[in-house]
């Protein structure tokens, strides 16, 4: 799922999308997901677990309601906006038919199927990880990212015509990282995989050592610690090479938390040994990067980056105002924005660059409430298992933690975790997170 969600038509939404999720379902039947229909007792019990089913599930449903037909009359009462949307953009608004709450239903049809192939994806890989896999497929995410991040560096640098015949350069004409369109996607993916594999790598370092004895690199470092500690500066530098400033930032976030998780796992020696190797890391990948191009890029944060986004937000906040009940319809903010957007018409506004302002803006309280509820549960969860574990699984979590709190500091200004490859990935951080073994 990870590698053709990366390297399968990764520019084109539905053709990546469609097997992706057709492959999921097969996942699914053969690694059939403990869910817990259970969960219904989760309001019951308050189980951790169960109440984080619990809202997926609510989450899901508030999606599937948005395409719900309703009377022309009802839909009047409960969503007047989607009413005058209709009879503003749409030559034949058939007011007296039936509609959905969306107004597109044929987008958020997608979203929907796309959102619950990476749910369901979640769920599988979570069941099976609570009987082991959990190395291997970090192991497995190392390799890709080994080979991703110096294949996307020379794709952005340099023309590559049999690369090209697969990601095409975009329609602006700027060259694409790999498979990703643009250096905040790619971003996106690696501040999640480098965390996840530095955790790993810091296991298999803890398990080589045994407490009662001093700490001998030659002992710790074997041919697999230095192929993983390889992968991490590859992705490392091709973090520094994207020049994406929300990236570095969250990645930035992302290890202080790792740090803050590891202050008391770590005895002073092994501290002293992983500032070491971070600072070989930084070195190594600041290398790849133009750091003239990357300090100008953040002096102008403030002049460019934050305007625009602010001037975006600005221009949304009218449409969270106008569909606050039960939004536009997952997956339709790029139509609703149209009417709304008062910038330059020479293009249109795609995304909110925010994920929390976009989920609002197309889902209303309808589905940020549920949202806000799985948020709120997988803290809580992930919280309890890093409490709990005391095996070397303890890294692999805190790994996969920091990865996905990184991501989630990045859509606080970008809409990454939309692309399928960092929703699959995020998909499968959670479940190592979460899942309830030491295997």
């Amino acid at each position: 799922m990870v590698g053709w969600t990366l390297f399968a038509f990764a520019h084109f939404y539905r053709l990546t999308a469609v097997p992706l999720a057709c492959g999921i379902v097969l996942l699914a039947i053969l690694q059939p997901p403990d869910i817990t229909i259970r969960a219904i007792r989760a309001v019951r019990d308050r189980r951790a677990t169960q109440f984080l089913d619990l809202s997926l599930i609510l989450s899901l449903a508030a999606i599937a309601l948005q395409l719900v037909p309703l009377s022309s009359n009802l839909r009047s009462r409960v969503a007047p906006s989607a009413v005058a949307y209709d009879r503003a953009m749409r030559f034949d608004p058939a007011s007296g038919t039936a509609r959905a709450l969306s107004i597109e239903p044929a987008r958020t049809l997608l979203a929907l199927a796309v959102v619950a192939s990476i749910v369901l994806l979640f769920w599988t890989v979570r069941t099976r990880f609570q009987r082991g896999s959990v190395r291997a497929t970090i192991r497995a995410v190392a390799w890709i990212g080994f080979f991703l991040s110096p294949l996307a560096i020379v794709h952005h640098a340099t023309a590559l015509p049999v690369v090209d015949l697969f990601w095409a350069v975009t329609p602006r004409g700027l060259r694409p990282y790999g498979p990703f369109v643009n250096r905040n996607d790619f971003a996106g993916w690696l501040i999640m995989a480098i965390p996840l594999t530095l955790g790993y790598a810091v296991a298999r370092i803890e398990a080589r050592h045994r407490p009662d004895e001093p700490f001998d690199p030659e002992v710790a470092f074997d041919s697999k610690a230095i192929w993983l500690g390889a992968a991490v500066c590859l992705m490392s530098a091709g973090l520094m090479f994207s020049l994406s400033r929300s990236g570095l930032l969250a990645a930035f976030t992302g290890f202080l938390f790792f740090a803050w998780l590891s202050r008391q796992r770590l005895t002073a020696t092994r501290a002293r040994w992983a500032l070491l190797g971070l600072g070989v890391m930084i070195a190594v990948a600041a290398t790849y990067a133009n750091m003239g191009a990357l300090t100008t890029r953040f002096q102008m944060s403030l002049s460019e980056g934050l305007a625009g986004r602010l001037s975006i937000w600005r221009q949304t906040w009218p449409v969270v105002r106008d569909f606050w009940p039960f939004g536009a319809g997952v997956g339709t903010y790029q139509d609703v924005m149209i009417p709304y957007q008062t910038m330059s018409r020479f293009y249109y506004i795609s995304h909110a660059d925010s994920e929390p302002l976009q989920i609002l803006a197309e889902g209303g309280l309808l589905l940020g409430i549920p949202v806000a509820m799985t948020l709120v549960a997988g803290v809580r969860l992930v919280a309890k298992r890093l409490r709990e574990d005391r095996t070397a699984i303890y890294w692999m979590r805190a790994g996969a933690s920091a990865g996905m709190l990184a991501l989630a500091a990045q859509n606080m200004v970008e809409m990454t975790l939309r692309v399928p490859a960092n929703a699959v990935l995020f998909a499968i951080l959670a479940a190592i997170a979460v899942h309830d073994g030491s295997a």
